[in-house]
């Protein structure tokens, strides 16, 4: 008899130990049930009912416990962009002519560049527009 209470009582700290490591609170809400089963146990209800009372204190616990607790410890993170991504708005000035494609050296890395617009003549300032796939879209700034 009180190898069962001992046996629910494990299941319940590992549950909880498992949801510390993870952090994603589903785990905490399975010692709800090895707690409930193991004062079944303690009552004297047999093995059989233990189990349908751990399992369904978990299934009412994790659909009700765990979209609250992702509600109330959601958080909030900043994407912070890519290094590439802050190229986008950048003006640089044209080494070289700039018809369809050329490479482009970018803080210190060459870049492959896709123009958009009119052809850039060397000298003439260019913005980078986006980003497609390993490229970078660039186009001639207006002049006014």
């Amino acid at each position: 008899m009180d190898g069962l209470i001992a046996f629910w009582l494990i299941v319940a700290v590992c549950a909880f130990a498992i949801d510390i490591l993870t952090s994603n609170f589903c785990f905490m809400l399975f010692s709800v049930g090895a707690v409930a089963a193991a004062i079944c146990e303690v009552l004297g209800i047999s093995f059989m009912a233990q189990v349908i009372v751990f399992a369904i204190l978990n299934i009412i616990s994790l659909s009700v416990g765990y979209p609250l607790l992702k509600k109330k410890f959601k958080v909030a993170h900043m994407n912070l962009p890519r290094m590439e991504e802050t190229y986008i708005g950048k003006v640089m000035k044209s080494e070289k002519e700039i018809s369809d494609k050329a490479q482009v050296k970018v803080n210190g890395e060459y870049w492959t560049v896709v123009n958009e617009g009119e052809k850039i003549h060397e000298g003439d300032e260019f913005i980078i527009t986006g980003i497609e796939g390993i490229k970078l879209k660039i186009r001639k700034t207006q002049e006014d």
